[in-house]
């Protein structure tokens, strides 16, 4: 009887999740996408770094090379792949999880299979020494 339950139970679930697989039942935030932002002051970004806490809102990462603050969207460009690279503090770099392609601080791709570099923007400086950038710009690309 109890291995008839847990066959139920799992014909249940089968159904539930469907052949894509299980849906989160939590609603996923949806990103902001439009629009001009502040993303703070333009000495939260030092040269040489990548600021990741407006991924999470925006989809944007924040990127310093050489003094003139950027913002990437770490969307893989690998024909359609779309997957977002993940930033890899340790090795300076964006990584594909999905086709392993790998990109610089500022999104030039340094391995293939991507070709393209990550869509990017520069960031605006304004006289109060804070940056913004227009998403709408940037999600156009």
């Amino acid at each position: 009887m109890r291995m008839m339950r847990l066959m139920v139970l799992a014909g249940v679930v089968a159904v539930m999740c469907g052949v894509g697989g299980c849906a989160s039942t939590v609603e996923e935030k949806k990103l902001i996408t439009s629009g001009v932002v502040n993303l703070g002051s333009a000495s939260d970004f030092p040269a040489g770094t990548a600021n990741t806490k407006l991924m999470n809102m925006y989809g944007i990462v924040v990127v310093n090379a050489s003094g003139d603050p950027a913002v990437v969207r770490p969307k893989c460009t690998h024909k359609g792949c779309g997957t977002i690279a993940k930033w890899e503090e340790d090795h300076n770099e964006f990584v594909c999880p999905a086709d392993k392609s790998r990109f610089d601080l500022v999104g030039r791709v340094t391995k293939e299979p991507a070709t393209r570099p990550l869509p990017a923007i520069r960031a605006t400086r304004q006289a109060d020494g804070t940056l913004t950038v227009d998403l709408t710009k940037l999600y156009a690309q």
